[in-house]
């Protein structure tokens, strides 16, 4: 329906600035009273002048135009206090969101019966330290979470927050993103452990904050920490010298550990951590002959089964005649012919198969195997239809003589 001006507002010649015109004027009612949100999204931007204001508010008298004045930047202090008085709640709840309205009145929304309304004004930017003190101890928890969710509360106000009674006011005050340093170290010392992980994760916490936490011996704290993205190398650092083998085997993953760090774990690592290092790529020299001299048979293992290895190494982990290794040592698709030639030596046709199947098994060695392998493994060699690039005379003989016609045939797919 059409709004109509008010018959006695309208009576008398309205004191408009200089260049507005009563037409002017009426033409910003009728877009307050066709679409208020679309007015104050606009007169957001553009703002209206205090003597616009007083013109609108002279000319009319309507909820939607009170609503509209109580969010305007410019509405004069005398006529925020008339829309005080009139006490409507929905004006005061639009009031008291409104950054630019004077300091006494918003002290006086601060004990407004209404939860909502003190809600709103807990998020307002504008207030200052007394109107927060009387929020901080609001009944509500709604008020209090809204006021730590503010980002304008002063370090003082923080810090009365994060010993608020309820961990919900706690945790919306750690995504702060200006959260004072102080009040940093009493969250990551909250007694609610997701509060201490939140902190120690929020991008925004402190670099001494975080030398603290990692330097405490905690494992939790150390490991929340590890999770960080883009941690500085003195963190890591830190964290290196923890005593958790979880928080040695994060820093190992991240490839942050020194060779000297590295090798100090290696010889008194927890077990799994050692287990790692040794299949670590590209595994040193220097921290293969540590490991390789394990007590820990899984650990020896996983060296034995590195690419990297050593054939030195592999030598001397042979030396030990352990079944299980053995068969790593067959498996090992790395660079290690005198232990592969070694391993041919043993009267063992279940590593002789192990070193058929090796894709990596060099050519002279295959012929080697088959000059000495036992029949099954000949039978073996056929059922994998493994084609040899050439055969040493006595392989091609050996095979030659086979009783099997499919080993037989095996010698005209050789070169």
């Amino acid at each position: 329906m059409p709004f109509r001006l008010n018959s006695e507002r309208s009576q008398g010649h309205i004191m408009s600035e200089p260049g507005t015109s009563q037409n002017q004027i009426e033409s910003i009612l009728l877009e307050i009273f066709s679409d208020l949100d679309t007015a104050l999204a606009k007169y957001k931007r553009k703002v209206l002048s205090a003597q616009q204001l007083r013109d609108l508010f002279a000319q009319e008298d309507a909820l939607q135009l009170r609503l509209f004045l109580a969010a305007q930047a410019n509405t004069p202090g005398r006529i925020f206090e008339t829309l005080l008085q009139k006490g409507e709640l929905q004006v005061l709840r639009v009031m008291a969101g409104n950054e630019q309205l004077p300091l006494p009145l918003l002290q006086r929304l601060a004990k407004h019966p209404n939860a909502e309304l003190r809600r709103i004004l807990a998020g307002n930017r504008s207030i200052n330290v007394p109107i927060a003190q009387i929020l901080c101890n609001d009944p509500d928890l709604r008020v209090r979470i809204a006021l730590a969710t503010n980002s304008a509360i002063s370090p003082r106000i923080q810090a009365l927050l994060s010993s608020d009674d309820e961990s919900l006011v706690r945790a919306r005050l750690s995504r702060l993103s200006r959260l004072d340093e102080e009040v940093q170290f009493a969250l990551c010392d909250d007694w609610d452990l997701l509060i201490h992980i939140k902190t120690l994760l929020s991008a925004r916490i402190s670099l001494e904050c975080l030398r603290t936490w990692a330097a405490s011996g905690e494992l939790v704290s150390q490991l929340v920490i590890c999770r960080r993205k883009k941690l500085p190398a003195e963190i890591w650092d830190i964290l290196a010298e923890s005593p958790h083998a979880q928080v040695q085997m994060q820093v190992l993953e991240q490839g942050k550990l020194s060779q000297e760090q590295t090798a100090e774990l290696a010889r008194r690592g927890a077990e799994p951590l050692r287990g790692k290092i040794a299949l670590t790529a590209e595994l040193q020299l220097p921290l293969q002959r540590i490991l390789s001299q394990d007590s820990s048979e899984q650990v020896r293992l996983n060296l034995a089964a590195n690419p990297a290895l050593d054939d030195g190494i592999g030598r001397f982990l042979m030396q030990s005649r352990q079944p299980a290794l053995l068969q790593m040592l067959a498996q090992n698709p790395g660079v290690i012919p005198l232990t592969r030639m070694e391993l041919l030596t043993l009267d063992d046709a279940l590593i002789h198969k192990l070193l058929l199947a090796n894709p990596s098994l060099e050519d002279d060695a295959l012929s080697k195997l088959l000059e000495i392998c036992q029949d099954e493994v000949l039978y073996h060699f056929a059922y994998r239809q493994i084609r040899p690039k050439s055969l040493s005379p006595v392989a091609r003989q050996r095979l030659e003589s086979s009783r099997l016609l499919r080993v037989q045939a095996l010698v005209g797919r050789a070169m």
